[in-house]
């Protein structure tokens, strides 16, 4: 059984420049660093910050007394010694986003097992993510004066790409709620764009917004320029102090420390405000996640993690020593064989018989629901500024995928049926936006929405899909358009979903909304 370590407050701070690796030296230096970024756009795939400009400096003064190892009596907020796969839940990247406004993939429960490595940890067993999978875990609150901590050993890890992350509404967009994040990763943010790793990339999405609409995005490392952890052991430990100061950009960080194989590699504070440091309230708030190797973006992590903790209070340099000293990993870990990864059988989706509405205005593909996508729509009815449209619908979805319903198109022209919509069959045609009967969309350059549903059981909702009525009203003022939908269901429940969306449209801007799917039969029966 592995001991759980905790920790007091840190006062005392250690510079060094030692090489990640167990039985390595170090040697001590002064180190200063200037650095100054422009925040990165909204996901993790984006032009990376100005350069890091870092100059170390040889120094004749003492070199300060070593660290030494300090006892720790609290408990950790989070520990996983990964032993077993107990508080562990396997995941995958999927293309059905959900809800997530910000994202470039949503997060779905994996038959991916969760791989153990036996003995090969730094304390123990080990987890070992072989690049096909990722573990979300149950992480919790906490205020702005915590620890971080765990050991690593990387196979792969790609540029952004997480080996750890943490925070709150991370797959969302600014627009829709507060986005904050602590995400270990690498990135090409060194002197003359050199590749370091670890980075602790963090962000908070309304801190700072009086200089910088977009958040405050700041980052620590090393300050050597190297990639630390690769192919071999290294312990990686973050300290925020709770302190918050006004840094270079004007905006506010916490005070932090960050250390390697239990050395302190860098600090920032009041007196070293660079672009370096932690955003403040990273992790309060409701809905905190966790996630290792994998998140809502990038290259999912392939390697071995061990001895996660979190802890609700600042360590001491000497308990970060401690926390280091407990591990022994052996030099080359042995990966586990995943095996075949044995698929379960999926539920025969039962489909009630269709009887089609002969006074439906339009159909759209037949009763074997095999509608192909923008194969079948109807004719583009305007929505004038100031005013609605009501469409009133039968949806028979196969039950497969969340996307096999209904979806609304809102364009600039009128198209009609007997015409796909395209710009060769009609002169500037382009498309405002397309709002999917499961709250997703996409659209322009301009496009932005916000999607409300009384549901939040996907499965559930499809399969009652499968015999469902919607009623629909589009209403629109200038530049906006609010889409609420009731619907109907087969066994008399209610759902309803609102949309709002902008765009590139304007009040003086003419626009046509009209009814496509995939994978369903669909009935128009009414226009209001």
């Amino acid at each position: 059984m592995k001991k759980k370590l905790s920790f007091t407050l840190a006062l005392a701070m250690v510079l060094s420049l030692a090489a990640c690796g167990n039985n390595g030296g170090s040697t001590a230096a002064t180190t200063t660093a200037a650095a100054t970024t422009a925040a990165p756009a909204e996901t993790t795939t984006t032009e990376k910050p100005a350069e890091t400009t870092t100059t170390t400096e040889a120094t004749t003064e003492a070199a300060p007394a070593p660290v030494e190892a300090e006892p720790i009596t609290a408990e950790p907020l989070v520990y996983l010694g990964f032993e077993n796969t107990d508080g562990l839940t396997a995941v995958e990247q999927v293309e059905d986003k959900g809800s997530l406004t910000g994202a470039n993939f949503g997060l779905a429960a994996s038959a991916h097992p969760i791989l153990i490595a036996e003995g090969q940890g730094a304390v123990g067993n080990a987890l070992y993510l072989d690049g096909k999978y990722g573990v979300d875990f149950e992480m919790k609150e906490t205020d702005e004066s915590y620890t971080f901590s765990f050991w690593y050993n990387a196979d792969r890890v790609s540029t952004y790409g997480p080996v750890v992350q943490i925070g709150r509404n991370i797959g969302m967009s600014n627009a829709d709620a507060t986005v904050t994040w602590l995400n270990i990763t690498k990135s090409t943010w060194g002197s003359n764009s050199a590749d370091i790793f670890p980075v602790g990339w963090n962000r908070n999405s309304s801190i700072g917004t009086e200089v910088s609409a977009d958040g405050v995005w700041p980052w620590i490392y090393a300050m050597d320029d190297q990639e630390h952890g690769k192919r071999e052991w290294c312990n990686l430990t973050i300290v925020a102090d709770g302190n918050r100061y006004v840094a270079d950009d004007g905006m506010e960080r916490v005070g932090t420390k960050f250390y390697l194989n239990g050395e302190l590699k860098w600090e920032a504070n009041a007196e070293n405000m660079y672009y370096q440091g932690l955003a403040p309230e990273i992790l309060t708030g409701d809905g905190i996640e966790g996630h290792i190797g994998i998140n809502y973006w990038d290259t999912i992590f392939k390697g071995f993690i061990d001895e996660l903790y979190i802890y609700d209070e600042a360590l001491t340099d000497g308990q970060v020593k401690t926390l280091f000293e407990q591990g022994n990993p052996p030099e080359k870990p042995v990966a586990p064989e995943a095996g075949a990864v044995e698929e379960p059988e999926p539920e025969p989706v039962v489909l009630a018989p269709i009887t089609p509405d002969a006074s439906a205005v339009a159909t759209l593909g037949n009763t074997e629901r095999a509608l192909g996508f923008w194969t079948d729509h109807t004719d583009g009815y305007e929505l004038k500024d100031g005013s609605s449209v009501k469409l009133t619908v039968n949806n028979y979805s196969d039950g497969i995928n969340n996307w096999d319903n209904f979806f609304l198109a809102f364009t600039n022209t009128a198209v009609k049926a007997d015409t796909i919509p395209s710009a060769d069959n009609y002169e500037g045609y382009a498309e405002y936006a397309v709002l999917r009967a499961d709250a997703y969309g996409w659209g322009d350059a301009s496009y932005n929405a916000s999607f409300d549903t009384s549901w939040t059981d996907f499965a559930g909702w499809l399969a009652r899909m499968t015999c469902a009525t919607a009623e629909i009203v589009c209403t629109r003022n200038g530049g906006e358009v609010t889409v609420d939908i009731t619907f109907h269901f087969a066994d008399s429940g209610v759902e309803t979903e609102k949309v709002v969306f902008t765009s590139t449209m304007t009040a003086d801007s003419p626009v046509f909304v009209h009814i496509g799917g995939e994978g369903a039969y669909i009935e128009l029966l009414s226009v209001e």
